[in-house]
């Protein structure tokens, strides 16, 4: 008997410790239920995760832990069910704190019998895994978008490789670290006319002439590529034909992660109509600069020819006004006088048509002109100084050119400027500025403005003073050839430049010149 009773004291302190550590469990909610759900017992963990105290909650039906739709469902009657007949119910799902929110937890309802087997109630172990919820979520999400950026990459280089394959255009081939053809498109067969099933795993040294083998220019070409990443050439080319055409190709090096060189790209672009088109083009220039030169040549010896007689009538005709002057009739002097002119007008003509010829002639390449200079030495030349008319200048760009052409500019320019003026003073203004122009190489363009207050034209005339021999006025009232101005023009469009006029009848004129500015 005392045996006995010092077991069940044992067994007594054995439960109580038990109990005490159910109660003292934080990481779990532990709760003890009865037979219909209702809440008996209620530990740290529980109060700690559901955010209820003992006093709160004991004597409530465990179904308050549960979100309405569930309650709905008969979710939590469903699994004291499942534990009545089967012994033990496992979920997760989402449960609902005392504040209203909700946390994801692992259920484990355990029945609970007496000796004779009788449910007499359940535990219900609760553990809160709302963080490993949220990690397997993102990593869900991480998977998902991760199989997204396969999918897509592996969509793209099929899109690639199908637009490789497809572009006909350029020869398109990938080789290996010692030239062989590993791949070839559809461009590739067109250019060089063999099938991907002929050529591939041959060299591409078989599209080089003999002569290029020789020297070695195809591992030239590769060694340039590992070097530099690339390499480039133009040149002739072999067809499985035997036939040639101009290629140009860029190869360029391919690397692995560790950035060692595996092979390479080459794309091909047959140029032979551009060759053929700009050796035509060379032939022509060559051709059209001899044509230049005989026909400099012609009118050099032709000016020769025909100033000598009008030389021979002037002579001659000094001689009458000198010699026979007093003997000759006022009408005769006056022919004298005429043909002089005219002989005179004559020789100026031919000069004036044998410097436009000139200007067409290739000359030197351009150099750096202070247009300060040129006019200063223009104005100098024509001794302007001591001349009626008054000049003015501002400050003047350097471009580049050819003096010589420039001063003819200025000159017949500031020239027809003073000539064509009946004002008792004449006035010339010279100023220039720099404007933004896209077409220029250097994106800007200088502007100079030669403005006097001379008689003027009328402006449909704008565009036919640049002419060759237009005049619009007669040669009594104003002298000269009429090849001033178209001279002007043919020197700015040797200079990549333009020249335009504003003008009103009997006020004023502007000439404006547009030079490019130097880079």
């Amino acid at each position: 008997m005392v045996k006995e009773s010092i077991q069940q004291e044992a067994q007594r302190k054995s439960d109580e410790r038990y109990i005490k550590m159910i109660e003292e469990v934080q990481d779990y909610s532990i709760i003890l239920l009865d037979e219909q759900g209702v809440i008996l017992n209620w530990n740290i963990g529980a109060a700690k995760i559901k955010g209820y105290t003992a006093k709160e909650i004991i004597g409530k039906n465990f179904r308050i832990f549960y979100r309405k739709v569930d309650q709905d469902t008969g979710l939590p009657e469903h699994l004291l069910d499942i534990a009545r007949k089967s012994g033990r119910a496992a979920y997760e799902g989402l449960r609902v704190r005392k504040d209203g929110t909700t946390f994801w937890g692992y259920v484990v309802i355990t029945a609970l019998h007496d000796d004779k087997n009788n449910i007499i109630g359940f535990s219900k172990v609760t553990r809160d895994l709302s963080e490993r919820k949220a990690a397997e979520e993102n990593l869900k999400e991480y998977a998902a978008q991760l199989q997204e950026k396969i999918e897509n990459l592996r969509r793209r280089e099929e899109y690639f490789h199908k637009m490789v394959a497809e572009i006909r255009d350029y020869a398109i081939i990938l080789m290996d670290i010692n030239g062989n053809i590993l791949d070839w498109n559809l461009g590739a067969e067109k250019i060089k006319g063999y099938s991907a099933e002929e050529i591939i795993g041959k060299n591409f040294r078989l599209f080089y002439e003999k002569e290029d083998i020789d020297r070695g220019l195809p591992d030239k070409l590769l060694k340039e590529g590992i070097e530099n990443g690339r390499a480039f050439h133009e040149g002739w080319r072999i067809r499985k034909d035997g036939t040639r055409f101009w290629g140009n190709i860029v190869i360029t090096a391919l690397h692995d992660d560790n950035n060692n060189v595996i092979g390479f790209s080459k794309v091909t672009r047959d140029l032979t109509e551009k060759k053929k088109t700009e050796d035509e083009m060379i032939r022509y220039m060559n051709l059209l600069e001899q044509k230049n030169s005989e026909l400099e040549q012609f009118a050099y010896v032709a000016s020769h020819d025909i100033k000598e007689p009008l030389r021979k009538i002037v002579a001659f005709g000094d001689l009458l006004q000198h010699n026979y002057s007093a003997s000759l009739e006022d009408r005769a002097r006056e022919y004298v006088i005429r043909m002089q002119k005219a002989s005179q007008r004559m020789m100026d003509l031919i000069e004036n048509l044998l410097e436009f010829s000139r200007i067409n002639k290739i000359m030197e390449a351009p150099n750096a002109v202070d247009l300060n200079k040129v006019v200063d030495e223009v104005l100098q030349d024509m001794e302007i100084i001591n001349n009626k008319a008054k000049i003015t200048k501002s400050n003047l760009p350097a471009i580049s050119g050819h003096a010589i052409q420039m001063r003819q500019l200025f000159q017949n320019l500031i020239s027809n400027a003073i000539k064509f003026n009946d004002s008792p003073e004449p006035l010339v203004d010279i100023s220039s500025e720099i404007v933004q122009d896209e077409s220029a190489a250097s994106g800007k363009t200088c502007k100079i403005y030669i403005k006097d207050n001379g008689i003027g034209f009328s402006p449909e005339y704008k565009t036919k003073i640049f002419e060759v021999f237009q005049r619009l006025h007669g040669k009594a009232e104003y002298p000269g050839t009429g090849m001033g101005l178209a001279i002007c023009k043919k020197i700015l469009e040797n200079h990549n430049g333009n020249i335009t006029v504003e003008s009103e009848e009997g006020i004023a004129s502007t000439f404006i010149v547009e030079l490019p500015m130097p880079e």
